[in-house]
């Protein structure tokens, strides 16, 4: 029951049902769903206990019993225990129901899938009232010298608040399962694919993202460089490449080629971004050692810097809410997620009879990790769910492989797929 509970939390999460039917609004769903999950694992007793895989579960619990024990000594404890706090719990509850209820390669696959549909959802919608209702959902500004232009961008759906980037996000993060799932046996997977392909490589356009674009850029290099057919990726990206620069208008170019050009509109808002995150930092410098508190990005840069925004970088925005000790903690959880996906890639080699979906699951999560350690340099993150939704993955898929070698079988029974290119 528990488990189900938390797929039907994970569609409510992301589609944000709250919002979209009233009634669920009102009675808090999602805060429901989260109570009766923690009370259905509470009253199934006592569970077959799970063998404990690298050091992800003590790192986080050592980063929650640090925001704890320095309420007392950060700048505005009250903004800690109002909203730090709350929004940290929501997104910690990711990784230990994720450790907790997955605990079947069924169950995995099953999870794996309703995310990456609802993710895809959430790209799909948008992009349909775009295309049926010329929906954008956000607008930006770019200037050379004195004029200034106006430029649509388009965001998440009217209930599905996230900004461009946020958008961006979301289809960064679908395009490496999609990609790799497509290489196992459901014919499905493969449809949805190439269905998919369109509509996330065209709406990641429309949302003049820079970082999405970089983002994209480094989930290409990772299926390059994990692929047999190089050459043949290597024209393929080039061909595209031009085919969508050349789609363009001329806004969006300037918008694209301002990652790397000071003579074109919009280089400004790229290199006061870049200075913005060091002036993030040194903000944080006011209290280096444990920081302002947990949640509290926005009121430092609104104090000490005079913009109301929270820190875009997710290093500078731990550094500023739990100082250095705090950083330290967080940068040595990310290493310890990565820490597993390594061991997983290592040992998947010694199951006999390996089940290929594994391998591509584990290529999907090891390119999304890498996409996401640069947009974690252009956001903030820390009381988001991605890493601890990512740090709950890679311990359940460790745990499986380690089970898998101790018992000397395959998690599930070997297919035969064409090896991911």
């Amino acid at each position: 029951m528990a488990y189900y509970l938390y797929l039907l939390f994970i569609i409510s999460y992301f589609l944000h049902l709250g919002a979209r039917v009233p009634a669920l609004g009102a009675i808090r769903f999602d805060l429901g769903l989260v109570v009766l999950i923690f009370g259905a694992i509470f009253l199934a007793g006592k569970r077959q206990s799970q063998p404990k895989v690298g050091s992800t579960n003590t790192i986080l619990a050592i980063l929650g019993a640090y925001v704890v024990l320095t309420i007392p000594l950060v700048r505005w404890p009250g903004s800690v225990l109002n909203t730090g706090l709350p929004n940290f719990i929501k997104a910690v509850v990711f990784f230990y129901y994720t450790v907790a209820l997955i605990d079947s390669p069924k169950k995995l696959r099953i999870f794996v899938w309703i995310f990456v549909l609802c993710q895809v959802f959430r790209v799909a919608e948008p992009y349909y009232l775009h295309v049926t209702q010329d929906y954008w959902g956000s607008t930006t500004t770019m200037s050379e010298g004195e004029m200034w232009e106006q430029m649509d961008r388009l965001s998440g759906a009217p209930f599905d608040i996230v900004n461009p980037n946020g958008l961006a996000f979301v289809i960064t993060s679908v395009y490496p399962f999609l990609h790799y799932l497509s290489f196992t046996r459901s014919i499905l997977a493969r449809l949805l694919y190439w269905v998919s392909i369109p509509v996330l490589l065209q709406s990641l356009l429309l949302t003049a993202s820079r970082t999405g674009f970089l983002a994209f850029g480094i989930i290409m290099f990772g299926i390059f460089m994990k692929s047999r057919k190089k050459a043949l990726l290597l024209i393929v990206f080039i061909a595209g490449a031009a085919i969508v620069f050349s789609s363009l208008n001329e806004l969006q170019k300037d918008r694209f080629l301002s990652i790397y050009r000071s003579d074109v509109p919009g280089a400004e808002t790229a290199h006061g971004r870049n200075e913005a995150v060091w002036h993030n930092f040194a903000a944080g410098m006011a209290r280096p050692i444990f920081g302002h508190g947990l949640g509290t990005s926005m009121e430092v840069n609104a104090n000490l810097l005079g913009r109301a925004q929270p820190a875009h970088n997710l290093y500078a925005e731990t550094f500023q809410e739990l100082g250095a000790l705090g950083l330290i903690i967080v940068v040595a959880l990310v290493v310890s997620i990565f820490a597993n996906f390594r061991h997983v890639r290592r040992d998947l080699a010694r199951i006999p009879r390996l089940d290929p979906y594994y391998t591509q699951l584990a290529s999907a999560m090891e390119v999304w990790l890498l996409m996401n350690l640069l947009f974690s340099w252009a956001s903030y993150g820390l009381s988001s769910y991605e890493w601890y939704l990512f740090g709950g993955l890679s311990v359940v898929f460790r745990r499986f492989v380690a089970q898998a070698i101790a018992t000397g079988a395959a998690p599930a029974p070997p297919e035969q797929v064409p090896r991911a290119s």
